[in-house]
């Protein structure tokens, strides 16, 4: 992926981050208020899943036009008259800053957790899962992503009484449960994608915080422990620093907001579901529109077949639209110059000659035409009942080579706006899907 296709796709991550986390900011609260702090926690999927159909890879080629002897001719981009890319070494800087800042980010990142695992010392196991730190003021909290452990302070026994320890520890296998040390690694991951843009670190610090509410509510709403006892051990939990990558049970999320979350009710089963079905259709549409829109037409330089000079003559004026209507099997009928509707009288000033082979839906012809420089011509006809035409204009863009840029048009809709340059008495072509091709000799009329 070039530089250019690298910068053009993060700048529509950025906007489908920008409107998908800004809303879920702003709509969080209320949110949870009608549906449920889980429920509302699972929206969150939707940056992520935004974000991957920013990432659809291009899939199919709708359209390839084929032109003889591209690569012989290094002075291409000067015949096609293009302007060379705006400022591609700003673009690849503005790529290398972007990447600069990624890595440090995620180097950051793994400092910052470094400094925070060293300082607990030795831990001690106590049960299947879970382990005493040699420090107070920290934990409880999930970490590892490998092997995650439930990390205690070293006063846990005594801190806690037996129930607040059952709750303390159902709720730390919560989090182990659903994943959330791996959907945390992703939000970091994010913010380090997105480190030049504001949004990213208070969306994290609203996910994090949302992730602990629905937490606890899981933890609720399988009535095993009961509120009040929950509540004497979220006020018993030190609200140290925050782990960088893991969840801590006192660090994420306002004491008070989670006290007052206890008193509501947790998200019913028809509402999770809905949530789901709502996540599922908007990947399901969102892959669609990806799908469409990572359609690429490519150029592809090929080998042309000879093609044998034909002495025969012209057809010119009226006599072109009457032999074709006659002797062509899809009834074509040659407009040359003028208005591009009616066919109108050639003149011995005519620049270039024009051999054309069509094929639509398996059926052939081969008109000719005389042209002028810049006067638009075209071929039209008739299959099954639906109008086709074919419109070009010829240009002169360097010594023996021409640009040919048209339109191919079915029942009155445009299927390909295809621009070809090549060199005069060579073959170029057009393929649009598996039922029309169109191949092209301009020739440099001499009489």
């Amino acid at each position: 992926m070039s530089a250019t296709a690298l910068l053009a796709r993060l700048g529509v991550a950025t906007l489908v981050f920008t409107v998908l986390a800004g809303a879920l900011m702003l709509a969080r609260r209320p949110l949870r208020a009608r549906l449920g702090a889980e429920a509302a926690y699972a929206l969150w999927l939707l940056v992520p899943l935004g974000l991957a159909l920013c990432c659809w890879p291009v899939h199919r080629q709708t359209v390839r036009m084929e032109m003889a002897a591209v690569a012989a001719h290094p002075d291409l981009p000067a015949a096609l008259g293009q302007v060379p890319a705006a400022a591609p070494q700003l673009t690849m800087s503005l790529v290398c800053v972007w990447l600069a800042g990624a890595g440090a980010g995620a180097l950051l990142l793994c400092l910052k957790q470094r400094a925070f695992m060293r300082p607990l010392g030795a831990l001690r196991r106590v049960g299947e899962d879970s382990w005493i730190a040699a420090r107070t003021d920290v934990g409880p909290m999930l970490v590892g992503l490998l092997r995650p452990r439930i990390v205690l302070p070293a006063d846990y026994a005594t801190r806690y009484s037996a129930h607040e320890q059952a709750a303390v520890l159902a709720h730390e296998r919560v989090h182990r449960r659903r994943g959330d040390l791996w959907w945390n690694a992703l939000c970091a991951f994010l913010q380090c994608v997105f480190w030049f843009h504001p949004l990213a670190y208070g969306a994290r610090l609203a996910f994090l915080a949302d992730q602990e509410l629905a937490c606890d509510s899981a933890v609720l709403r399988s009535r095993v422990h009961a509120p009040h006892i929950y509540a004497e051990a979220l006020l018993k939990t030190q609200a140290g620093a925050a782990v960088p990558l893991g969840c801590a049970m006192g660090a994420a999320s306002p004491l008070r907001e989670r006290i007052l979350n206890l008193g509501r009710r947790g998200s019913p089963r028809r509402v999770r579901v809905l949530v789901a079905l709502l996540l599922a259709a908007f990947a399901a549409a969102g892959a669609q529109l990806a799908w469409a829109a990572s359609a690429e037409v490519v150029m592809v330089p090929a080998a042309a077949p000879a093609i044998e000079q034909d002495n025969s003559p012209t057809l010119k004026g009226s006599t072109m639209t009457d032999r074709f209507k006659t002797t062509l099997p899809l009834g074509l009928a040659a407009l040359v110059a003028g208005s591009g509707v009616q066919a109108q009288p050639s003149t011995p000033s005519a620049a270039y000659g024009v051999r054309m082979e069509i094929g639509i839906h398996g059926e052939q012809a081969a008109p000719r035409v005389l042209v002028k420089e810049k006067e638009p011509f075209a071929v039209a006809g008739e299959h099954a009942g639906k109008p086709w035409r074919v419109e070009f204009t010829i240009d002169r863009t360097a010594e023996r080579m021409v640009r040919l840029s048209g339109r191919i048009l079915e029942d009155g809709k445009t299927i390909a706006a295809p621009v070809l340059v090549g060199p005069l008495d060579e073959r170029m072509g057009v393929k649009v899907g598996d039922d029309v091709q169109l191949a092209l000799v301009v020739q440099e009329n001499t009489n």
